[in-house]
């Protein structure tokens, strides 16, 4: 598996504590590595380019005038290899599912579960990690 696969870029989150909590959510996995954060869709966009994420976790209230769910087929085109989690306290399912760019949606009041989505589209075996989950 190309190490473009494990690669995560936390795109949409614009509170600082929600990205710190994300990161100590897939920190506990040495086999993912976060190479970038954004607070708009421009930033996202951007990184998305430059990194070639295998994985993009998006917000939907994301700084700007554009919204994680509006910013996903542009996040895409600029990684078209990169999957897109859709992770928003909104109840986005069903607009998430609609959205072709969109490959999965995980409602932040689920983030213990964040982990285990992020290890299913990337296709890695759960428990890879050497730490317990916090």
């Amino acid at each position: 598996m190309s190490t473009d696969h494990r690669r995560v870029l936390v795109v949409v989150e614009d509170e600082p504590d929600m990205v710190l909590l994300i990161h100590s959510k897939l920190f506990v996995d040495p086999r993912l590595e976060i190479v970038g954060d954004a607070t708009t869709a421009d930033q996202a966009i951007e990184l998305a380019r430059t990194t070639s994420p295998g994985l993009i976790i998006l917000d939907h209230a994301i700084e700007g005038d554009v919204m994680g769910l509006q910013a996903a087929p542009a996040l895409k085109a600029a990684a078209p290899n990169a999957k897109i989690l859709l992770f928003s306290a909104f109840d986005l399912k069903a607009e998430a599912a609609a959205e072709p760019a969109i490959d999965a949606f995980l409602s932040k009041s689920d983030i213990s579960k964040l982990l285990k989505v992020v290890q299913q589209l990337l296709e890695l075996p759960p428990n890879g990690g050497t730490a317990s989950q916090p």
